[in-house]
């Protein structure tokens, strides 16, 4: 348990393009980011924001855990373990009382939101088999976490289910990793054939990195331990993807040149839900009503999408705010993501030239003005 208070250091301002409030809950000169955006990291009663935070500056420097109000007080650190033990891998329980963590030791534990307190679960090592958990995913209320390891320089992966009621670890035998979980039937999405990068020379002399398997990377609808596979579509159509919050249905950002979010529901063809500008990392709330995505090529800042009143002839979404990210690399996106409402955004920017956390608020008359389509530019919305 450390469970140390520290001064505020938010930053509070109003986006001058959308009148949103912004709050920089994070100013100290070492960087912060959210969790996963996935899946909320926010408590729901929108009170709490649990997120990363590094000790130092250095490359590899040790993340620990923390959590703010969103409004930028009562910021906590609540854990600084040993070195040995790495940097932690985490996920939020949907009560918001629980965080859930692996460690470098390949540890589950359980960290509490209000006290910090760390308790050891299940050590994983000897099903790891080489690789390290990528993500967290609850199912069943949380009463069962499913671990999704992999390796892009290795390639491949595999996938653990561990129930939290009985202690039972479970692992799959085929070369798939799990990346979400159906809540409403506790069915899951695997990826077959994980890429494993290389260092690839181009015809000026120079390298790239890019995935050197033969095989496409699939997704696939499968039951909770694998098996009754059902094809659902190839990943790299896009960006990047994820459950839509508790539904059923496949969300995500579609890969160059599309400028859409395609969505794919159980049993039919994946389809466009809106286009506009490039989409590029986008969170849903976990009713499924909301998702908002940070955009790239160019940045036009973090829009809100309201999922209901979508459709080919009346896109229904606006610009929440404006990141101002340099958005050069993976530790400089944004990477938006949802309370389980919709009513509070959380996301990260180098705007200051140290990575930090930020949340905006989301008043009802903006959810109601994407509700009735106001738009922000016509031209920035292809019908």
């Amino acid at each position: 348990m450390h469970r140390q208070r520290f001064y505020s250091e938010r930053i509070e301002r109003i986006d001058p393009f959308t009148g949103i409030r912004v709050v920089q809950i994070t100013s100290y000169p070492t960087p912060s980011v959210p969790l996963f955006y996935a899946w909320p990291s926010i408590t729901p009663d929108n009170r709490r924001v649990i997120f990363y935070a590094a000790r130092s500056t250095r490359r590899g420097a040790q993340m620990d855990l923390w959590r703010c109000d969103t409004d930028g007080l009562n910021l906590f650190q609540l854990t600084e373990r040993e070195e040995r033990y790495g940097s932690p891998t985490a996920v939020l329980g949907l009560d918001g009382k629980t965080i859930y963590a692996f460690w470098g030791d390949l540890t589950l534990t359980s960290v509490d939101v209000e006290t910090g307190k760390i308790e050891e679960l299940v050590n994983i090592e000897r099903y790891s088999k080489g690789y390290y958990p990528n993500n967290l995913h609850l199912v069943d209320m949380g009463r069962r976490i499913y671990v999704e390891l992999r390796s892009a320089y290795e390639g491949g992966g595999r996938f653990l289910k561990l129930d939290l009621v009985t202690g039972e670890v479970r692992h799959s035998d085929i070369d798939a990793t799990v990346i979400g979980c159906d809540q409403s039937t506790g069915r899951l999405v695997i990826v077959k054939n994980y890429q494993k990068v290389a260092a690839v020379k181009r015809p000026d002399g120079t390298s790239v990195i890019r995935n050197v398997r033969p095989e496409p990377m699939t997704l696939w609808n499968t039951d909770e331990n694998g098996g009754d596979e059902r094809y659902m579509c190839r990943l790299d159509m896009f960006g990047h993807s994820t459950f839509l919050g508790k539904t059923s249905v496949w969300q995500g950002t579609g890969q160059p040149p599309e400028r859409c979010i395609w969505l794919v529901e159980p049993g039919k063809e994946p389809y466009k839900l809106v286009q506009g500008p490039y989409f590029w990392h986008s969170g849903p709330s976990f009713d499924g009503e909301w998702i908002v995505a940070d955009t790239s090529w160019p940045n036009m800042g973090i829009q809100l999408i309201h999922v209901p009143t979508n459709s080919k002839s009346s896109p229904h979404f606006r610009t929440l705010c404006h990141d101002n990210a340099e958005q050069g690399h993976a530790g400089a996106h944004p990477h938006p993501g949802l309370s389980q409402d919709g009513r509070v955004c959380v996301f990260s920017s180098d705007m200051t030239g140290v990575q930090h956390v930020y949340v905006a608020h989301v008043t009802d008359q903006f959810r109601e003005s994407v509700k009735a389509g106001e738009l922000d530019n016509p031209r920035d919305k292809q019908m």
